[in-house]
């Protein structure tokens, strides 16, 4: 993204040039050229059809949303961690950002004792580098906090010697200030002081006044809860965002029957499209990072994002999960808006909008990081908080049927980042636990790891049972939670064979005492038998399984043999051909392994046919 934010802002200079150049060869198709405030005037001449040309400057590639050179930064999200590391000593992981305890807020909590019960965060996003603090708005991009962070190392080094106060970090960011007017700032105390509190309102006064905001369903406490005024002559409502409920705000939302919208709509344009513009909602400042509502979800694990103060307050109205609004709806989610919304574990987008706003969320969703992000879909069932209640819908109903970013069978190199290194760093522990009793095995086969299946095969009599239950009992001996399953042998017979091996003595000429000793080593391992013998339905089998596996913590299963799952002649699959059948039931223990993480060994007899006849088809 960088690159191209980079390349986009050399293609405006270089096109500026290109123009300024032309212009200056050609002053007879082009007229007089004249500077003014670093954009390029052109004056009348006869030879063209136009009185003014503005070529994009440095200036002017803000308001276009193209990052400037000290926004750009190439760094990786891994040298991120480094440096904040080695700088601060450690840092908490988010879904975002990294988060520190913010140097200046420890500075303001060392003069002010209550200040010291609250202390900052200061957010620093993975892949910009930008820093913001929610709690002292301290902000800026990783050039400044590198800055800092370099005269602070050279600071201590200095300090070694001589005693040095070190460099305060507001010499390098600074407070974030949204881009507001002096106007806009007046405005916003003004309209503030000159509307009256909800508490001070009659209920024939309020109501009237918001069934014209069609939130007349609104409750008094919830109005309260927001810390809303009303201005009863310019028919506004007003909302603070609050970051704390005693804290001073930076911006309003203000929202006024949109009279301009309702002399336009058409009779016949349909009630959604009608609910739509009813209302319109407006910021002061335009452009802000706050929340509106995060005074109420703060410290919340779940919270609902919307993109209209409407709906918002719709959803804190009839639902128990916090809800939100973002600062410029659809149209963007600033870096320093996902810094308040780290904390969420738990984060669903109801944008409304129909199909842009669903674009939008998944967006925002691949922003905020995707596993904690759910979305309900904007349509004719399911539209915004606000339209649902008017439509007399269940606003709780519709939240259950929001839908997870992610798909558990989609998944991207970032979630598997992690365990890409520890295979490359971890290999002896990746390729599983090693035989003891087995070594050319374990140079063969690397390990025995979950989540795969072992199919063993060999004919009558080769000592398939035998061998498996040692090679299993040597795994069970290094802590694998082993599952036997036999049905050909019982599990007296097994558990016979099992001792002798395990012990490596004859028990037959042992003594009794001999046998009890051996028998209370051989209970302390991990063994656990199915209670199966002779022909079994292969869905109680796997039914079997999956309640050891969750209540036994089973990682090892053997299975002794598939031909007892096959089914008898009188079975529902007797009409199926057996090879096919064969094959199903190898599948349903290859999903079984993978869904649960098992490793399972599955004997299989050969097909018994004479030593003569060709197999060939």
């Amino acid at each position: 993204m960088n690159a191209v934010c980079k390349a986009h802002f050399q293609s405006l200079s270089y096109s500026r040039k290109l123009v300024v150049n032309r212009m200056k060869r050609e002053p007879t198709r082009f007229g007089r050229i004249l500077s003014f405030n670093n954009q390029v005037l052109l004056l009348p001449s006869s030879h063209t059809s136009f009185s003014k040309l503005i070529v994009p400057s440095s200036a002017t590639t803000h308001s276009l949303h193209v990052l400037a050179d000290e926004d750009r930064y190439d760094i990786s999200s891994t040298e991120i961690r480094r440096v904040i590391k080695s700088h601060f000593g450690g840092y908490q992981e988010g879904f975002t950002c990294v988060t520190v305890n913010c140097p200046s807020c420890n500075t303001l909590s060392s003069t002010n004792k209550e200040a010291s019960n609250d202390l900052g965060k200061l957010h620093i996003n993975l892949r910009t580098g930008y820093s913001f603090c929610t709690r002292c708005f301290l902000s800026g991009p990783w050039s400044s906090l590198a800055s800092y962070m370099k005269a602070l190392g050279a600071s201590k080094l200095k300090s070694e010697k001589t005693k040095i106060c070190p460099p305060g970090i507001t010499q390098h960011l600074s407070q974030y200030t949204p881009t507001a007017s002096t106007a806009e700032a007046n405005e916003m105390r003004q309209l503030w002081n000159s509307a009256q509190p909800i508490h001070s309102l009659s209920e024939e006064t309020l109501v009237p006044f918001l069934d014209k905001l069609r939130l007349g369903d609104l409750s008094m406490d919830t109005l309260e809860k927001v810390g809303a005024k009303i201005n009863l002559n310019l028919e506004q409502l007003i909302l603070p965002c609050l970051t704390t409920k005693d804290a001073p705000f930076h911006s309003i939302k203000i929202i006024t029957p949109n009279r301009n919208q309702l002399d336009t709509i058409e009779p016949d344009s349909g009630p959604e499209l009608d609910e739509y513009y009813r209302v319109e909602e407006k910021n002061i400042p335009k452009q802000h990072p706050w929340l509106l509502g995060y005074h109420l979800a703060k410290n919340k694990d779940e919270v609902i994002v919307t993109a209209t103060a409407a709906d918002t307050l719709t959803a804190l109205d009839c639902l128990a999960v916090p809800a939100v609004c973002l600062p410029s709806g659809i149209s963007n989610l600033p870096l320093a808006t996902m810094a308040f919304l780290e904390s969420f574990r738990k984060i669903t987008l109801w944008l409304g909008h129909g199909v842009q706003g669903a674009d939008c969320a998944r967006a925002f969703a691949r922003k905020l990081g995707e596993k904690r992000c759910r979305l309900i879909r904007s349509s004719e069932e399911t539209p915004s908080a606000l339209q649902c209640r008017m439509k007399g819908k269940n606003v709780a109903q519709v939240l259950k049927t929001a839908l997870p970013m992610t798909h558990k069978s989609v998944t991207t190199f970032s979630s598997l980042r992690k365990d890409v290194y520890a295979e490359i760093t971890q290999s002896s522990t990746v390729a599983g636990v090693r035989w003891r009793r087995f070594p050319v095995l374990s140079d063969l086969l690397k390990g025995h790891r979950r989540g795969e299946l072992t199919v063993f095969t060999g004919p009558t009599g080769a000592g398939k049972t035998t061998f498996l239950s040692e090679y299993s009992l040597d795994l069970c001996m290094q802590d694998v939670r082993t599952l036997w399953g036999s049905f050909e042998i019982r599990n007296v017979r097994l558990a016979k064979m099992m001792l002798q091996q395990f012990s490596g003595l004859m028990l037959e000429s042992e003594t009794r005492e001999m046998f009890n000793v051996v028998a209370d080593e051989f209970e302390k391992l991990p063994m656990y038998f199915l209670a199966f013998h002779g022909q079994q339905d292969v869905t109680s089998v796997l039914e079997a399984m999956s309640h050891a596996v969750y209540v036994h913590d089973i990682s090892h299963i053997v299975i002794d043999n598939l031909q007892f799952m096959m089914g008898t002649s009188s079975s529902e699959h007797s009409s199926m051909d057996r090879y096919y059948r064969q094959d199903q039931i190898i599948g349903s223990f290859r999903r079984f392994a993978t869904d649960n993480n098992v490793h399972v060994t599955l004997v299989i007899h050969p097909r018994k046919i004479s030593f003569w006849v060709s197999t060939s088809t």
